[in-house]
């Protein structure tokens, strides 16, 4: 943990203010200590990332598939179709990330984290996932515009309207609640700030919601098996685009892709036949949960099931407001700004 994160720091039972103690430093980071408030409540730092949660709770299979991933970590480390995914799914410009500091719900090991930074911007990545935020500080934990914390997205231990942007790609659907755990997020914005989100459709659902029956409840072990027995015996059909979704109609697998190791599509299968959670959600649902929240500019972006909006305390926008309701990226990075479809 780096000093500079205290500044965001609260405690997320009673929103107190936090007081750092340190037993472990070297490099800027400290490895080891404890933060409490005048409350008595104390959150230890281990490993270089404070905790704000005992268990995994409901991320509890994630940490499991993660002890999978760190086998074949390099190829994720290795693997930059995060920076594309990133911009369809948010529609944002590199411009709008460094107005202020960036939130990412459900970061995993850190893909879009990475990207983030290799930007520019200062973020902070939260999971609950013991195993997936010890991988992303492996990843990268050490940078200096770097921060992770072990905490739940229900009762997150940061301060209010304090991020410029605050996003999560893939995670809210793996919560109890996906609506309830979207509606979390929009306090965490400062004004004029940019949230965006992408959830599971479900048409890309249908068929993994049924094999997902069974293999939530085969131990970690055989899911793993069939996901490379997947993979190798099937791999050549998913190639022929005549077939591929026909088959994967009755049998789901990850759909090779250039520059896609043959792990990587291993543990995409991993991750998506074994969560206890796994919710899908129309694009009008969505969009109707950042009209309740009241937000502004809200889009439906290329990205199926991606929205983003912005929050904004005053009725009516200035420049800085319409900038971030933008859907133009840096060029080669994502779609182009007619990719995003406003909706008043």
């Amino acid at each position: 943990m780096k000093r500079a994160l205290l500044h965001y720091l609260t405690c997320p039972r009673d929103g107190e203010s936090l007081e750092l103690d340190v037993l472990d430093e070297s490099s800027a980071e400290i490895k080891t200590g404890r933060l409490s408030c005048a409350s008595g409540h104390v959150y230890p730092i281990e490993r270089y990332i404070p905790r704000f949660v005992e268990t995994a709770g409901y991320a509890q299979t994630f940490s499991a598939q993660r002890e999978y991933v760190r086998r074949h970590f390099r190829s994720y480390q290795k693997d930059r179709s995060g920076d594309e995914l990133f911009y369809a799914t948010t529609g944002w410009s590199r411009e709008a990330l460094l107005r202020g500091p960036c939130l990412e719900i459900g970061c995993g090991y850190g893909r879009f984290v990475d990207v983030v930074e290799r930007e520019g911007a200062e973020i902070i990545g939260v999971d609950l996932s013991t195993q997936s935020i010890e991988l992303a500080h492996s990843f990268v934990g050490m940078r200096p515009r770097v921060h992770l914390i072990q905490a739940d997205l229900f009762q997150l231990p940061l301060k209010r309207e304090m991020f410029g942007s605050v996003y999560s790609i893939g995670a809210l659907h793996h919560t109890p609640d996906c609506k309830a755990a979207f509606e979390s997020l929009p306090p965490y914005l400062a004004d004029g700030g940019q949230i965006a989100i992408w959830v599971y459709h479900p048409s890309n659902q249908n068929n993994v919601v049924a094999w997902r029956r069974r293999t939530t409840k085969w131990s970690s072990t055989r899911l793993y098996a069939w996901c490379i027995f997947n993979q190798t015996a099937f791999g050549w059909i998913r190639r022929l685009p005549w077939l591929r979704w026909r088959f994967n109609a009755f049998v789901p697998g990850a759909v090779p892709r250039r520059g896609q190791s043959f792990w990587l599509r291993v543990m995409e299968d991993f991750d998506n036949l074994s969560p206890k959670y796994a919710s899908s959600h129309s694009e009008d649902e969505v969009l109707g949960w950042f009209k309740q929240a009241g937000l502004a500019n809200i889009q439906r972006l290329a990205r199926r099931t991606s929205v983003a909006g912005c929050r904004s305390t005053e009725p009516t926008f200035d420049g800085a407001h319409r900038e971030c309701a933008r859907s133009a990226s840096p060029a080669g990075s994502g779609p182009p700004s007619d990719t995003a479809d406003l909706v008043l």
